[in-house]
């Protein structure tokens, strides 16, 4: 390149000084002082102009930043030259813009005001009419898995200082993008013209005066992923330095432009994550020299791997905290019960004079913390009876240190009118938010705790029944409701007779997953008992074996994109390696099959995803072998 002749050709002016102002992540930007004025000009990367789409894009873009002007939106427009917004000279391209006077903010120096104003620019970004411009939608769709064993082979990737951060994370990342494209193309269906690369580099401050730049990106794009995205820039989370007060304000404030309470924030939050996955591959693949070879690149590049992998790491973490945040916004008032627990704790004893605090306020049972006591109240009709089971399970473990202890419970709605129950708090974390964390030595000496919760109530005695009879007419009514005729059920059926005539029976929990497992310090206790029933004590196993292939599937929003298949691929054999009277059961991995199809079918039967159905054929004509 050549900025000083390029300069003269275009009779910018006799060039008087050249400052490298920043690049090497896509673009290289200089500003340049002529004897006429001071310009800031970007020299495009060949790499990304020799892509076909490249060159309508930029005009695209400029295109929608003229709009942007013409709305009264502080922007920063590339200036025509002979007509054209975008200049090839010498084989490279150029675009000139006026030199903004300003700067840009680091984390540190970004306030509340400064996020409220990038909340009313992007809401009104987003509001422009995208037809104007003779601009269409184009929806994407993703189902993108990437080959993330090959770069390992790649003959530079030992040289890399990412090396050992890689091999360490890169196996699960097909597994959360896989789940992330579902999340992508479930929330893609808004859209509206879009900067989409609005982060602190790309917004110039004079004063308190901001100035949006850098258009390159622009388009009719979906406008909660980019709030989104905008949010987590300006509130610090890309150095690390998450603000929840700085990511909140923005979707207040952009609120008052757009309406955010009809959106599935979730799937936005979740489906945010492709495009860090589609970073990754493409400096992974830059820094490994496949498609760079200029230095300079390749070596940004290899921090920018270093780095996203971390973002990917911390995003994933913060899944929970942002929907909640988001929650706390679009929410509309619910139901309040504290009136409820006032009066709960004013006629207790063992509550009287102490502080309440709403832990969760569920679809079926709000429950509060009242310092070492949980007050689960039965808010939902529906649930009374299950809200019972619980109750009588609990009556039935009263001398059972396994269990949470209940204090109290009440079911005749004569002081407040609702079921409700006073038990023990347990303290600790869902199993799920930890697993991932645990070495293999600390999985393993957790199963066999949570063994033992298990066995204090497995090994209670109960009345027997026909088991096999409950199994198959459980396999029976879901291929009914589920319309299914097919000739390999009644060969499953056939199966289950000889597999499921002797069982060791006992009480069940009946819901055995890692969001109703409590972890503490080394200590597991079991919650949740709503859905107990007596059975076969390997009928407890029917989620945990499908763990290895879907053990997402119980998880909370919270813990649903950290939880990774190849963390469980042996939880079931540490099971059944860690307690005797399960895997002495007759055909016992022939069971957990049987269990894992019912559950395959129970997921078909409710999305009618055929993929669920195919996976239990398969299991099935397994077992015929």
């Amino acid at each position: 390149m050549n900025i000083e002749k390029f300069c003269n050709k275009y009779n910018l002016g006799k060039v008087k000084t050249i400052e490298k102002i920043t690049g090497g992540l896509m673009h290289k930007m200089f500003k340049v002082e002529t004897d006429k004025k001071t310009y800031c000009i970007k020299v495009l990367n060949p790499e990304v102009m020799a892509r076909s789409e490249s060159l309508n894009n930029f005009i695209v873009s400029e295109k929608i930043s003229n709009l942007a002007k013409k709305n009264n939106i502080p922007v920063s427009s590339s200036l025509e030259i002979k007509g054209n917004f975008l200049t090839k000279f010498d084989n490279d391209y150029y675009m000139v813009f006026d030199f903004v006077n300003g700067k840009t903010l680091k984390d540190e120096e970004i306030t509340i005001e400064h996020c409220k104003k990038i909340g009313k620019i992007l809401g009104e970004i987003h509001s422009l009419n995208y037809e104007e411009i003779e601009l269409k939608p184009e929806i994407t769709k993703y189902k993108r898995l990437y080959d993330w064993e090959n770069y390992i082979n790649n003959e530079n990737f030992n040289k890399m200082n990412y090396k050992d951060l890689y091999l360490k994370n890169y196996k699960k990342y097909n597994s959360i993008l896989k789940r992330a494209n579902e999340r992508f193309n479930a929330s893609n269906k808004n859209q509206t013209i879009c900067h989409r690369d609005m982060d602190p580099k790309n917004v110039m401050w004079d004063g308190n005066n901001p100035v949006v730049i850098d258009w390159e990106c622009a388009s009719v794009a979906n406008p909660e992923r980019e709030l989104l995205e905008d949010a987590l820039c300006w509130s610090g989370f890309l150095s690390n330095s998450f603000n929840e007060e700085k990511f909140s304000i923005m979707f207040e404030e952009y609120s008052k432009y757009r309406n955010i309470n009809d959106i599935d924030w979730y799937d936005v939050i979740c489906g945010n994550l492709v495009g860090r996955f589609g970073w990754l591959k493409y400096n992974l693949e830059r820094s490994l020299g496949i498609i760079s070879n200029d230095e300079e690149e390749m070596s940004l590049a290899e921090k920018e791997v270093e780095k996203t992998i971390d973002e990917i790491n911390r995003y994933l973490e913060l899944i929970g905290d942002m929907e909640e945040l988001i929650n706390k916004i679009i929410t509309k008032e619910k139901n309040n019960y504290d009136k409820v627990i006032e009066q709960i704790i004013d006629n207790n004893e063992i509550l009287k004079g102490k502080k309440y605090k709403l832990i969760t306020a569920g679809f079926t049972n709000t429950i509060y913390e009242v310092e070492n006591y949980i007050i689960r109240i039965c808010t939902d009709i529906k649930n009374e009876d299950n809200f019972k089971n619980e109750i009588d399970f609990y009556q039935k473990n009263k001398n059972n240190t396994k269990v949470p202890k209940l204090y109290y419970s009440d079911t005749t709605k004569e002081k407040v009118p609702y079921y409700y129950e006073i038990i023990e708090k347990i303290e600790g974390k869902p199993l799920y938010e930890v697993w991932y964390k645990l070495t293999d030595e600390e999985r393993k000496n957790t199963v066999i705790k949570l063994i033992e919760v298990l066995k204090s109530f497995h090994s209670i005695k109960t009345e027997e029944y026909d088991f096999k009879d409950y199994v198959e007419k459980e396999i029976i009514d879901i291929i009914k409701d589920s319309n299914l005729d097919d000739e390999i059920f009644k060969k499953l059926l056939e199966k289950c007779d000889i597999y499921f005539e002797k069982n060791k029976f006992g009480l069940l929990h009946n819901d055995v997953h890692f969001d109703n497992v409590i972890y503490y310090n080394g200590k597991v206790s079991l919650i949740d008992f709503e859905r107990y029933i007596k059975g076969s004590i390997d009928y407890d196993f029917k989620r945990l074996s499908r763990y290895s292939d879907s053990p997402w599937l119980w998880a909370s929003t919270k813990t649903d994109m950290l939880t990774v298949e190849s963390d469980y691929e042996n939880l079931m054999d540490m099971f059944l390696e860690n307690y005797e009277e399960l895997r002495t059961i007759p055909y016992i991995k022939e069971r957990l099959e049987v269990y894992q199809i019912i559950e395959l079918l129970y997921q078909y039967r409710n999305t009618k995803e055929i993929e669920h159905l195919d996976n239990a054929k398969i299991k099935i004509n397994k077992l015929l072998k």
